[in-house]
């Protein structure tokens, strides 16, 4: 007689046909990071930096079409702000895309999409024509970014995601770095046609890299039931003592939606994070955009030389790299992370007050005045890239696409605003260090909004009052 034959009939059967379940997320959090997943993070990496690069390739070429064309500085402030709108639209609409047919294709479709339309701006007549195409092409530029995100975010294990992510959003200033460096040899050997060229080209030969490199997010393949083999080929490359039999059903313990709505973001406790992290956001992306893309335009009318003008756009952008690296490091694990980024929104402030001061004072070194862009650059970008990583894991899985896609459709207004004003601005002939100092409103909101979210945060992980308790109880 079998050891089953003594088993009760029922437990018999459940035993029989009761396939084994495997976590995913537990499955990744638990292994070593593997070659699969090494692979993710660098296509998404590289897209991201290409993305960056033609989000602000025109920041390079501004001087240039503005003698050319004899536009104003409020008129190409139209291009800058054409972008981002376009961009806002696309964030939202792939993001919600996302949650429904998947991360991948949608990575692909918007990356080769702005990649042609940045091509066409190359061949623009006029301001009028360029704003339109830049439009267009911001509609994949900005829905690009919440799928990269997501997709990086469900292959990274819970210990490092914020890292990871903000490694991958490194895109944006690191593309910017790309193109204030190639700007300048372009520009000698062509002219901004030919630069817009090579950005337009980039992205286009990239397609067929992702095509082929990238799978699609093995945590959405479990939520809308994919195929269990395929699942099961992802997680065993991932790690792969993992034992996982033909009847192994593989599962994500995570709240379910029945479709992925905007409207679900603020219900079942989101809301108050979906407000106070875009509000965050938005505030962030009006003032670093503002700085980014008119900082050697502001520098240039301090007195500076326009090669050190640019040199400052570049320092900006390194340092928020080396400054998301350490925040994130310190955010990650953290139940508090919202606590850091409003502390360290605060010191982006102080810093920007600073660079406003350096400029304002005649004689300061240049040493002096990059140091001060740095320390902007470290806590403002710094933040900035810590916080879009944050959101990442703010939302599920079955919202993540809709959450960052939401999130960052009212940043990008944030970022669309902000060159606008830049330009207003500078054209309304107010001094650049005013201008410098008018970025503590944004900063301060940002920081203060991640206050509220830490407040909040704190009071719903308090354990209930002892009365309370026993209140309950007796009920």
């Amino acid at each position: 007689m079998t050891k089953e034959s003594h088993l009760p009939q029922g437990q018999q059967t459940r035993e029989r046909i009761e396939p084994v379940e495997i976590d995913i997320g537990r499955a990744i959090d638990e292994a070593p990071i593997s070659a699969l997943q090494w692979r993710v993070f660098a296509l998404t990496l590289i897209a991201s930096i290409v993305d960056g690069f033609d989000t602000m390739v025109m920041s390079f070429l501004a001087p240039a079409i503005t003698h050319q064309w004899g536009a104003s500085h409020a008129a190409f402030g139209l291009v800058f702000s054409a972008t981002l709108l376009g961009a806002a639209i696309g964030a939202a609409t792939l993001g919600l895309l996302a949650d429904r047919v998947g991360r991948k294709k949608l990575v692909i479709t918007a990356i080769l999409w702005f990649g042609l339309l940045t091509i066409a701006c190359a061949f623009a007549s006029g301001i009028s024509s360029l704003v339109a195409l830049r439009f267009l092409a911001g509609l994949g530029l900005g829905g690009a970014i919440p799928n990269m995100l997501a997709l990086a975010a469900e292959y990274s294990p819970a210990r490092r995601r914020s890292t990871i992510v903000s490694v991958i959003t490194w895109g944006t200033p690191l593309g910017a770095v790309l193109g204030g460096l190639l700007a300048p040899v372009v520009l000698a050997a062509a002219d901004w046609r030919a630069m817009l060229l090579v950005a337009g080209v980039a992205p286009v030969l990239l397609v067929p890299c992702l095509a082929i490199g990238l799978p699609e997010s093995v945590r959405f393949l479990a939520l809308r039931g994919g195929d269990d083999a395929g699942l099961r080929t992802i997680l065993q490359r991932i790690s792969p003592g993992l034992l996982a039999k033909p009847d192994t059903r593989f599962v994500l313990p995570e709240r379910t939606i029945a479709r992925a709505t905007i409207g679900a973001l603020f219900r079942d406790g989101l809301a108050a994070g979906t407000i106070l992290l875009s509000a965050a956001m938005f505030s962030s992306l009006l003032l670093s955009f503002m700085l980014v893309n008119w900082t050697p335009t502001l520098l240039e009318r301090a007195g500076i030389p326009l090669s050190d003008a640019i040199l400052g756009t570049i320092v900006l952008n390194l340092s928020g790299i080396v400054g998301s690296l350490a925040i994130a490091r310190v955010v990650d694990g953290r139940m508090r992370g919202s606590a850091v980024l409003a502390a360290s929104y605060v010191c982006a402030v102080a810093a920007i007050l600073c660079a406003g001061t350096a400029t304002m004072i005649a004689g300061t070194p240049l040493l002096v005045l990059m140091t001060t862009l740095g320390a902007s650059g470290f806590f403002l970008i710094g933040s900035q890239i810590t916080l879009s990583a944050y959101i990442t894991a703010y939302f599920p899985t079955a919202l993540r696409g809709t959450g960052i896609g939401f999130n960052n459709a009212v940043a990008r207004c944030g970022s669309l605003l902000g060159p606008a004003l830049g330009g207003l601005l500078l054209s309304s002939g107010i001094d650049p260090a005013h201008i410098l100092f008018a970025g503590i409103i944004p900063g301060t909101l940002s920081a203060i909004a991640l206050a509220c979210l830490a407040v909040s945060q704190a009071r719903a992980q308090a354990p209930a009052p002892t009365h309370l308790v026993k209140n309950r109880g007796i009920a």
